[in-house]
């Protein structure tokens, strides 16, 4: 199906004109179908790149909020063991304190690939004296 007659078709066939048959005309107006085909492409890629910044931002604020929380969780629970609970009567009373936050290890500058072994070369023998 053409897309001038697709688009005829989506639009009822009332607002588009009848394409020229041949020459400039018909070439700027297959030009101009082609186009709008390729700006629709554009504009939902456009909205799709909207709505995932506007989630990630929304993810960014609501991690915050509780990484924010848990801090304040933790500090609440030191406080409670420093004004004389135990950790088993916290524990007991269902009230444990959120996981600290996990530390990244730093990778190492090269990890040998399959095989490769990671020690200097060995010294080559030494020639028999004899």
């Amino acid at each position: 199906m053409s897309a001038v007659y697709r688009r005829a078709r989506q639009t009822g066939g009332m607002s588009e004109p009848t394409p020229p048959k041949s020459g400039k005309a018909a070439a700027a107006a297959a030009a101009k179908t082609l186009l709008a085909d390729r700006i629709t492409l554009v504009n939902t890629l456009g909205d799709a790149l909207d709505v995932h910044r506007k989630q990630d931002a929304a993810a960014t604020q609501a991690r915050d909020a509780e990484h924010q929380a848990a801090e304040a969780a933790r500090t609440a629970y030191a406080s409670a063991l420093a004004g004389g609970w135990t950790a088993k009567q916290l524990s007991d009373a269902g009230l444990r304190p959120p996981k600290a936050p996990r530390t990244r290890q730093p990778r190492p500058e090269h990890t040998p690939a399959r095989g490769e072994h990671n020690h200097p070369p060995a010294e080559p023998a030494a020639p028999a004296v004899g």
